[in-house]
C-alpha cells in the first residue's frame, strides 16, 4: 500500500471507562446510528497490496477514504475462524473469550477426551433442521460489541450474517438478535432456538425465492482482464483444487456431479456466490428492521467467508482468489451504496478486518525458488505415533509430557513443542506469548492436545495433506490482517504502520458511536486525530 508522508498521529485511549455507567467518548457530529462490522475470512494482510490496482468498488473506497492500519495483526497463535471472529468481536484474546479453535479437545472428569466444536450446543437445535447439531454462543465466555450495543440501549437491533455458523455466532456475541448462517447442504439461511423460536417471514421469503437463484449458477466464469491475471499465479496448477479442474471456467456438473439441489449448493459454497447472498440478505434486514433509522444505535455484522473457501482450495495467489476478490470488491461497493441510500450518508460507521491470513501453497514457493514443505498423511501419523510411544514410557504425567516434547521436536519440520508450564510465564519468547494468549483452561487444540502440549512447525512447513493450503500458526502470514475504519469521525485517506491488534477493533467501533466498553479489555479505543 502507498505510504503517506509522515505518520498519522494516534491517540490510544485505553478502555478505562467502567462498564455501564462511565462517561462514553464525545459523540460525533454526524451522530451515526448504525455500527457495521465486516470480517473477510482469510483475507491475508498483503493481498490488498498485491491486488490494489484492480479494486474499483468497496475495497477501493475503504482504502482511499478510510483509515488504514497497515501493521495490524492478531496477538494469538491459534489463527482460525471461530477464534479470530470472537477476538475481533470481544476485544480480548482467546485465553479470555474461550474459543480456543474451530474445535478443541476437552478432558472429561473420567479422564477421557472429547472433541468440542466452537459453537456447538445440543440444547439449541436448528430451526427446521431437527437432526442437525445445535448451535449457540454457549462456549463463548465474554460479551462482545453486539452485547455492548444492547447494554447501551435494549431497544437496539442486532443482526449477524455469514456463510458460516462459527463466524455469525461469535460476531453476534451472547445477546439475542437476528443471527443467520447458511446450511450448505440445503442452501438456505438458518438459525437456532437460542436466537428465535420461528423464522421471520422475510427470511423464509428470501430462502424460498432468492437463494435458489443466488447459488444456482453451474459455471464460475473468469472476469479479470489479462493485465489483472498477470498479478496472480499462472494456471494450470496441479497442487490446487482437486488437482484436475484447476482452470476457468469451473463447472458444477463436471467438478461436483451428483443429484440436485444438494450437489449444487455444496459446490456453490466453494465459489464467490454466497457472499452475494450475505449482502442481499443484509439489504433485506436493513429494510425490514429499519436498521440505523430509529432512535437506537443498531448493529450489523457481516462475515464474508468465500475468500477462505477459495483460499483453501486454490491458495492466496491463485487466479481463483483474484476473481473472488474482484467479486468481493463489487459486493462491498454495493454494501456501501446500500447503506448510504437506506441509512443515510454520515449515519453509519464501518470497520473491516479478517479472522486470519493463510500460508502460500508450498509447491508454489518451491517453484519460485523458496524453501517449503508439505506434511503429508504419513508425516502426521509419524508425529502421532512418536508422541504415543514417548508418552507410554513416562513415569508420570509430567514425565510423559517431557518425553513427548523431546521426541516430537526431533522430527524434521518441527520447530518447538511448548509445555503448559512454559506458557504460564513465556518470558522473551514472542511465539510462546502468542500461544499463551490462546491457552483457555481445559481447551487444547492441535496434534498434541491429548498431552496438553502445543506444536509449532517451522514457518514454511504446512500441515495440510493433499493440495491447497491452510492457516492456524502464529507466523506473520497467518496473523497479519487488514484493519480499516471508515465513516464519521474517521480521518479520510489516512494510513499508518503503527502496530495495532484485532482486539482494538470492537472498542474502536464502540468509541466512534459513543458506546461505553468494559474496563478490562485487551484492546484499546483507537481515537484518530
Amino acid at each position: 500500500m502507498r505510504k503517506i508522508a509522515g505518520l498519522l498521529a494516534l491517540v490510544f485511549v485505553t478502555a478505562a471507562a467502567c462498564w455501564r455507567g462511565a462517561s462514553p467518548p464525545e459523540p460525533q457530529e454526524a451522530e451515526p446510528s448504525l455500527v457495521v462490522f465486516v470480517v473477510v475470512d482469510q483475507l491475508r494482510g498483503d493481498l490488498l497490496d498485491r491486488y490494489d490496482e484492480v479494486f474499483k468498488g468497496g475495497l477501493r473506497t475503504l482504502l482511499d477514504a478510510g483509515m488504514v492500519f497497515e501493521g495490524a495483526s492478531h496477538r494469538h497463535a491459534q489463527t482460525t475462524t471461530a477464534v479470530g471472529h470472537a477476538t475481533l468481536s470481544t476485544g480480548v484474546v482467546p485465553s479470555r473469550h474461550g474459543l480456543a479453535g474451530n474445535s478443541w479437545t476437552e478432558r472429561r472428569a473420567d479422564g477421557s477426551l472429547a472433541s468440542v466444536y466452537a459453537v456447538a450446543d445440543s440444547l439449541s437445535p436448528i430451526l427446521g433442521l431437527p437432526d442437525a447439531p445445535g448451535r449457540s454462543p454457549a462456549n463463548l465466555m465474554r460479551d462482545g460489541l453486539a452485547d455492548w450495543v444492547l447494554a447501551n440501549d435494549p431497544e437496539a437491533r442486532v443482526v449477524s450474517l455469514s456463510t458460516k455458523d462459527r463466524a455469525a455466532i461469535p460476531m453476534a456475541g451472547r445477546a439475542p438478535g437476528h443471527v443467520y448462517w447458511i446450511a450448505p447442504a440445503q442452501g438456505r439461511f438458518v438459525t437456532s432456538v437460542h436466537y428465535r423460536d420461528r423464522y421471520p417471514g422475510w427470511i423464509e421469503d428470501f430462502n424460498r425465492l432468492r437463494m435458489p437463484t443466488l447459488v444456482g449458477d453451474s459455471v464460475w466464469e473468469r472476469e479479470a482482464s489479462p493485465s489483472m491475471q498477470a498479478l496472480a499465479r499462472p494456471d494450470p496448477a496441479p497442487f490446487e483444487g482437486d488437482g484436475v479442474h484447476t482452470v476457468f471456467p469451473h463447472r458444477r456438473a463436471v467438478e461436483r456431479p451428483g443429484p440436485l439441489p444438494a450437489a449444487q449448493y455444496v459446490w456453490a459454497a466453494r465459489t464467490p456466490a454466497p457472499d452475494q447472498a450475505v449482502l442481499e440478505l443484509a439489504t433485506v434486514a436493513v429494510d425490514e428492521l429499519e436498521l440505523g433509522r430509529r432512535e437506537s444505535i443498531d448493529y450489523l455484522a457481516l462475515a464474508f467467508s468465500q475468500t477462505d473457501y477459495v483460499g483453501h482450495d486454490y491458495g492466496p495467489l491463485s487466479q481463483e482468489q483474484l476473481e473472488n476478490l474482484l467479486h468481493l470488491d463489487r459486493v462491498l461497493g454495493e454494501l456501501l451504496e446500500m447503506l448510504d441510500e437506506r441509512v443515510g450518508q454520515g449515519r453509519w460507521v464501518l470497520g473491516l478486518s479478517a479472522d486470519h491470513g493463510v500460508m502460500t501453497i508450498p509447491e508454489w514457493r518451491q517453484q519460485t525458488g523458496g524453501w517449503a514443505r508439505r506434511l503429508n498423511a504419513a508425516a502426521v501419523r509419524q508425529i502421532r505415533a512418536t508422541a504415543a510411544r514417548a508418552a507410554a514410557r513416562g513415569a508420570s504425567q509430567e514425565d510423559a509430557r517431557r518425553r513427548v516434547a523431546s521426541a516430537v521436536e526431533a522430527i524434521e519440520g518441527v520447530a518447538r513443542v511448548y509445555d503448559p508450564t512454559e506458557l504460564q510465564a513465556p518470558g522473551p519468547d514472542t511465539l510462546a506469548t502468542l500461544f499463551a494468549a490462546g491457552l483457555y483452561p481445559g481447551r487444547r487444540t492441535g496434534l498434541l492436545a491429548a498431552y496438553d502440549l502445543d506444536l509449532l512447525l517451522e514457518e514454511s512447513v504446512l500441515l495440510y495433506p493433499g493440495r491447497g493450503t491452510t492457516h492456524g500458526t502464529p507466523y506473520w502470514h497467518d496473523r497479519h490482517v487488514p484493519f480499516i475504519l471508515y465513516g464519521p469521525g474517521v480521518p479520510s485517506g489516512r494510513r499508518t504502520d503503527v502496530a495495532v491488534y484485532t482486539t482494538d477493533m470492537a472498542p474502536s467501533l464502540a468509541g466512534l458511536v459513543g458506546i461505553s466498553v468494559p474496563s478490562d479489555l485487551d484492546g484499546r479505543v483507537l481515537t484518530p486525530r
